[in-house]
């Protein structure tokens, strides 16, 4: 199976960890529509790409850009044009309103993006699972079921992919269906490599967590804190590390840290207070 690499880009933007802040959208030159101007209102904007989304006389390309731009902006018009993006003769605008979608709580993702799962297309199977997958140990049985049928074929196409972010993806995939070992071995195969030491250990540490193994990942985070101290995603997921293990202490330094780090995150911002409490 070939996958144009729009494909690609949209099963990796649906991927994003949840550590990872989205601040990387890519949006075309060429596309002026979707690019706002600083007097826009968020509103406004959401307005704007809900109608770029679904007006069939823009071109597939502007339509995909704003759908994952919607992604970042979850309310009521951007829910309107995702469900009608989903039904989208297109296949790009299929899969880029996967990406819409994510935000959204996942029983009415499922609702919205499983029939997907059967898509004619095989790349937009494969973008409709990497979105569920991350809930597969919650899903009920059934839901388990229909994602088993198309996993075979995720895992396959991304073990043929050479690029970095492909690999890393192919360890989420195997993390979220609960192959352990497979993730760590995938992960470890990754994490020494500068552009991904990070989120390889970010996903290595959220692999142990899952296993209930709070000290190896302490230990995994701790370990990329060495490589790179600059990172707030780390100190942060540390903090909720050491919450686990009850060491309140030590997990408000670590948020605390994670605040000087990145001192436009409100939500870290929050839980530094609430840690901070006696």
């Amino acid at each position: 199976m070939n996958i144009k690499p729009l494909a690609l880009a949209s099963l990796l933007l649906a991927s994003i960890s949840h550590y990872t802040i989205a601040d990387n959208t890519v949006i075309s030159e060429s596309n002026a529509q979707v690019v706002s101007s600083e007097q826009e209102s968020t509103e406004q904007r959401i307005q704007r790409l809900s109608y770029v989304a679904q007006n069939q006389a823009e071109s597939a390309e502007a339509r995909v850009d704003a759908l994952h731009e919607l992604s970042q902006y979850p309310n009521q018009n951007a829910l309107v044009a995702v469900t009608r993006a989903l039904k989208d003769s297109n296949p790009d605008v299929r899969e880029a309103a996967i990406v819409g979608a994510k935000p959204y709580q996942f029983e009415y993702r499922w609702k919205l993006v499983s029939p997907l799962l059967s898509d004619g297309e095989e790349s937009v199977q494969i973008a409709a699972t990497i979105n569920l997958l991350p809930d597969y140990s919650t899903m009920a049985e059934e839901q388990q079921q229909a994602i088993d049928k198309i996993y075979p074929t995720v895992t396959a196409y991304l073990e043929r992919q050479s690029g970095k972010r492909s690999q890393l993806l192919l360890g989420d995939v195997y993390r979220w269906q609960l192959q352990w070992q497979k993730a760590e071995q995938q992960y470890l195969a990754l994490i020494d490599d500068p552009e991904l030491t990070t989120q390889a250990s970010l996903s290595l540490s959220d692999n142990y967590r899952a296993q209930s193994n709070d000290k190896q990942a302490l230990n995994v985070l701790n370990q990329a804190i060495e490589r790179d101290d600059s990172s707030a995603q780390l100190q942060y997921a540390k903090a909720l590390t050491l919450v686990r293990m009850e060491n309140k202490s030590e997990a408000a330094s670590a948020i605390e840290k994670a605040t000087e780090l990145a001192p436009e995150n409100s939500y870290y911002w929050y839980l530094n207070g609430v840690l901070q409490e006696p």
